[in-house]
Parts: C-alpha cells; structure tokens; sequence
C-alpha cells in the first residue's frame, strides 16, 4: 500500500485568532422594551471559562460583569435614548478581546381607522364590522444608531402582515400606509404587523395592533319633541302611566352604509308596522283609547345592509302602561 506524506510545510495551521462580537435583541430597541445583549466568542477551543466585564454608556456593570456572564439585558428609556453598550472579555487562553455597539431607542405608532357610518356627535372609537375598509398608518420615529438623527421614510423598507400572511403588494420602501377589508365575522380579530427596517440591516424593529370586528348596533330613543333628536338614555324597559301616542327614534352604529340605505323594519308583539316614510329610523306607536291596563308590548326595530344579509342588528323595548 502507498502512503503518502504532507511537507511540514504544508500541514495548515489550525490556530485561528479568537474574535468577540455583539448581538442585540431587539435590533432597535422601543420604549421601556427589554435589551439583550449576548457577547459571542468564536475562533477559539475553549468557549468557556472567559471574565466579561460589561459597561453601559462608560459606566462599568459590576453585578452582570464576571466568569461566563456573556449576557447583559437592561430596560429602555424614552424615545431618543442613546445607549453605548461595551464589553471586554479574557478568555481562558489570555486573550483580550473588545467590543461595543451603540444603539438609540425608536419607536413606530400605528394607528388604524374604519369609515363605518356613525350618529353625528359620537366620540368613541368607531369599529368595523364584516367587509369594513380599514387604514393603518405608521409614523416613524427612527433613529440612526448611537445618534439623534432621524432616518427618513424614504430610507426605511415597511413589511406588512395580516395574520402572519405578508402582504407583499403594499410592502416595499417608503410604504407606510396599508388598507385591508375585514372579512370576519364579528368576534373576531385582525393582527396587523409591521417590520421597519434599513436596507442594511443597522436597524430593524416590529410593531403589530390588532383591529377588533364587531356587530352593528341599533339603540332606541325616546326623541326630543323639537328635534326628534334623542333624548335620555338608550331605552330597553319603558314605563309610562298615562295613556298617549309614543315616538321613538333610533340611531344605527357601524354599519358601511348611511341610515337612510339600510332596510329598516318596525314590530310591535311580532307584527310588523306597515308604511314606509322619509326617516324610517322614526316610529310613532299609537295606544289605542280601549285598551285594558296594566298594558304590555314588546317594540321590536331592525335594519339590514340589504348587499349584505349578515350585516343587521335589532333592538327591543318593552312597553309597559299601568
């Protein structure tokens, strides 16, 4: 058998010089988030047995600092923080080994709205129902790394997610708006998530919000005789004592079509008030003179997106006269 022999010269050197790097999680750190920061030796046999000592902007971290500690995790401060995290480490084998990273606290907020029709004057939030347009906004407080400089929409590529699926048409550069329609059913959820980073890489962060489905709602009102605007509190159990005609008046919530396209239907015990007017969200139920007390009705009042048979919501009122 032949055997073959490498020159002494030629048998390749398998000391490899021992480097440390930094890797940060998250890449850019948000408001009050939690930092973590792993020192990463490489290059050497002996990984173990290496003394850490950590600073944070010069100052040094004793109680995270000694044998093996390659860890150091803090919380953020406020938007435009600027953190500069160091670390010396001696490995097993003597070597002196620097490294630093330099990071400032960003931010991105997002914020969605739905054009769902809403009585004028309403001031809460207003939520979409099944097949609703919704908007996403981001605003983008970025900062480059270790400084107070903004980076510009223009320099940051924007990802878009709807449940995990990415939305790769409206994501790209300088892409910070994103419409949907929400194709739930009420009880449902939408997780909407945005990555922002820099082409390469220095800065990376994620935001998600989720946009609530709901049903539309119909409340009944007694109107005020001037207006026929409402009046009070929203009725379910009415009493009266006297024997007189009775206005109500209702106002729709959430639903993708105004009041007067949606299809309105009054009941009184079940049976349906006939005529249609102007403003069917308006109904007067007139107690006839003959009728024996203490008098019971239960008032019934629905409307329906007429394209669209699961868009629709009751309301009931009961009626009593002593």
């Amino acid at each position: 058998m032949a055997q073959f022999e490498l020159p002494g010269s030629q048998i390749p050197s398998l000391n490899v010089k021992p480097t440390l790097s930094l890797s940060v999680e998250p890449t850019t750190p948000t408001p009050n988030s939690v930092v973590s920061i792993a020192a990463n030796l490489a290059g050497t046999t002996n990984l173990n047995n290496a003394n850490y000592a950590w600073f944070l902007n010069g100052a040094r971290q004793t109680a995270v600092s000694g044998l093996n500690k390659n860890i150091f995790t803090f919380a953020a401060g406020s938007l435009g923080t600027i953190y500069r995290i160091s670390v010396a480490a001696v490995t097993s084998n003597g070597e002196n080994l620097t490294d630093a990273v330099a990071l400032t606290v960003s931010d991105v907020n997002l914020t969605w709205n739905s054009n769902n029709n809403v009585p004028a004057g309403y001031r809460g939030k207003i939520l979409p129902v099944q097949n609703s347009a919704i908007a996403v906004s981001a605003l983008a407080s970025i900062y480059r790394p270790g400084t107070k400089t903004f980076i510009n929409s223009s320099e940051l590529i924007y990802s878009w997610r709807i449940n995990d699926k990415l939305i790769s048409e409206q994501s790209g550069v300088n892409k910070p708006e994103f419409t949907f329609r929400t194709d739930g059913s009420a009880g449902n959820r939408k997780s909407v998530r945005l990555e922002v980073k820099t082409t390469d890489g220095s800065v990376s962060l994620n935001k998600s919000v989720e946009v609530p489905i709901v049903s539309p709602r119909l409340l009944v009102y007694l109107p005020d005789p001037d207006t026929n605007k409402p009046y009070g509190a929203a009725l379910k159990n009415l009493l009266i004592s006297q024997l007189r005609s009775m206005n109500f008046v209702t106002q729709a919530y959430f639903f993708n079509i105004p009041d007067s396209n949606l299809e309105w239907r009054w009941l009184v015990d079940g049976n349906e008030v006939l005529g249609t007017t102007q403003t069917p969200w308006l109904s007067v139920f007139n107690i006839p003179d003959n009728i024996r007390l203490p008098f019971f009705a239960r008032i019934n009042v629905s409307a329906k997106n007429p394209a669209n048979e699961l868009e629709l919501s009751s309301s009931n009122v009961n009626l009593e006269i002593r």
